[in-house]
């Protein structure tokens, strides 16, 4: 059973969290007229890599399209998120008989097992860091204005990107089974506040980000969403957050639950999940720059599963190397998201000391003036440890490396205090899809004689990843949730991407009807470039017929035509 524990470190994270947020503003929300957007078919919540793949897919399909994107990036964890090194399966099954082992990592990376979208963006990267941890690791920017922007702008019409803009409130049709209406919040910053209105850490801006009322830092504008004029809107929670889900009123999966497939969590667990973090990237100069330290309050520092390695330093440096060759030298460019160890007591920016999310109760207390679901205190606590990282590790530099010449690199990640814009979360609020479905581990695993796990017959996206968590250190999880298991290459079915519910919302990526031990592995770039692929195809093809998400699933085969001709729906096996 999981159980939360409280104390030992409650009152530092209180202090600490406390010191860093002493600068947020209070704000107070305020009636103001609303824009009605009421000419998109399909409007996608969006934040993560599955929402903007979901975007082009419905754009191309033919329907009018909104991404409402909270930064001024698309592209989540590729870009905003700053997690820009491509998590592809790498593991082996050895078969209970001894044989050779059954290569997962071979068969994922088939180009005919790849959504091809997906493939030619990163294949088209030019000047990729020399890392270790991916065959493709880049700077975000360049990513961004390179090959995501241009992706949307060929969409023309058909797909209008709302930046710097979050969801604030849903509203239910009279009989509660369908979203009719998503209220959205977007901020313009004023004539000269730094960097875009990145200048400030999250923790002290978030609650200026979701009030209506305009501030000393920007101009507001409410939107309207929906529904279309004689005709519904179909909406998808791609959100990082799950905040369509949890605005909704109705049931959501969050935290571990005791078994696998529940469709409750654990006593207590609906705040026990993966811990986040925030990353950055680092640059070596030819000269010392005379960057300052900033004040910190984490201590707890090290190479953790690393540090009887001498070569420590060099190997965390080259782990997610975005720019440089080699060893490392000046004009190297890293980005920094390296691991807790709980066997050691240390580690580097993840954050461990507490869940992102608020539980279920507060969330749903908060809803009436919503700001994300988030606990402020754990965010800036996730961004005092990457800060308290990154001093750390430029000061244990190698011989020959002034730590001095080791400073941020706040332009790769588009923002003034050199974190990315947003935290890189790696579970969140999940949904429950028709008749009670959740995508369990179950369905993604088995012995290597079986190849690939369930082969649904709703199939509509692929995936391979073992599952990977990181534990919230505060929690004690299920013995079942504990250590990262292998995956066989697995299928996602539609099912997964609907809700039990409400008869017009999809989801995608994190946000899927999944269990958590299923979303620890689904929750990388190509899986949920491929099941967002999926929900914006199934979301056109609702908007064009007036269909809800049962009646697609009824007539499946149909659902199942149109994706095959974007992105694989069967996995082709090596002989």
């Amino acid at each position: 059973m999981a159980t939360q524990q409280r104390g030992g470190r409650g009152g530092w994270l209180a202090w600490c969290a406390g010191f860093f947020l002493a600068a947020a503003p209070s704000m107070a929300p305020a009636a103001m007229p609303a824009e009605t957007l009421d000419r998109f078919d399909v409007v996608i919540a969006g934040g993560s890599t599955a929402a903007f793949a979901a975007a082009l897919a419905a754009a191309e399909a033919g329907a009018v399209t909104a991404l409402i994107e909270p930064t001024d990036w698309v592209g989540g964890q590729l870009t905003s998120s700053g997690v820009p090194a491509i998590d592809e399966a790498w593991h082996s099954i050895k078969p209970a008989d001894g044989g050779a082992p059954y290569s997962v990592s071979k068969v994922a990376r088939l180009p005919a097992n790849m959504t091809p979208r997906f493939l030619q963006l990163v294949q088209a990267i030019e000047n990729r860091g020399d890392c270790w941890v991916s065959r493709f690791c880049f700077c975000p920017d360049a990513f961004v204005t390179k090959h995501l922007d241009p992706l949307a702008r060929a969409c023309g019409d058909r797909l209008t990107v709302f930046r710097d803009t979050v969801v604030k409130r849903v509203v239910l049709t009279a009989d509660g089974t369908r979203v009719e209406t998503l209220e959205c919040i977007r901020r313009t910053p004023r004539p000269g506040v730094p960097a875009a209105g990145y200048d400030r850490l999250p923790s002290a801006d978030l609650n200026d980000w979701y009030s209506p009322a305009d501030s000393d830092r920007f101009t507001k504008q409410t939107l309207r969403f929906g529904p279309r004029a004689g005709k519904g809107t179909v909406f998808v929670d791609a959100t990082e957050w799950g905040e369509v889900l949890a605005l909704s009123g109705k049931d959501y999966l969050q935290g571990v639950e005791e078994a696998d497939g529940a469709l409750t969590a654990a006593p207590g667990a609906d705040t026990c999940g993966q811990a986040t973090v925030f990353c950055f990237a680092q640059e070596i100069h030819p000269e010392p720059v005379g960057e300052p330290d900033r004040p910190v309050c984490a201590t707890d520092m090290g190479y953790g599963a690393y540090g009887d390695k001498p070569d420590a330093w060099t190997k965390i440096w080259t782990y997610r190397r975005l720019r440089g060759k080699g060893a490392p030298a000046t004009g190297d460019v890293c980005l920094q998201n390296w691991g807790y160890s709980q066997k050691h007591g240390e580690g580097g920016n993840d954050y461990p000391h507490a869940f992102l999310f608020t539980s279920k109760a507060e969330t749903a207390a908060q809803v009436p003036d919503w700001r994300g679901g988030i606990d402020l205190e754990a965010l800036a606590g996730a961004e005092d440890r990457a800060f308290a990282w990154h001093q750390w590790f430029r000061r244990h530099a190698p011989e020959g490396i002034d730590p001095g010449r080791i400073a941020l690199a706040p332009a790769v990640l588009g923002t003034g205090h050199g974190l990315a814009k947003l935290p890189y979360i790696r579970d969140t609020r999940r949904a429950i899809g028709l008749d009670g479905f959740v995508l369990r581990f179950a369905d993604l695993s088995g012995p290597a004689a079986q190849r690939t796990g369930t082969v649904f017959p709703d199939r509509i996206a692929l995936g391979a990843y073992p599952a990977d968590i990181h534990p919230v250190s505060t929690c004690s999880m299920p013995d079942y949730a504990v250590a990262a298991h292998d995956t066989l290459p697995f299928s996602i079915p539609f099912r997964a991407l609907t809700h039990r519910d409400l008869s017009n919302l999809l989801v995608a990526g994190k946000t899927m009807a999944q269990s958590f031990l299923a979303n620890s592995a689904t929750r990388l770039h190509p899986i949920e470039w491929s099941s967002g692929t999926a929900c914006g195809i199934a979301a056109a093809e609702m908007a064009r017929t007036g269909r809800t998400s049962a009646q697609l699933l009824a007539d499946i085969a149909a659902l199942q035509a149109l994706v095959k001709e974007k992105t694989p729906i069967d996995w082709t096996l090596p002989e």
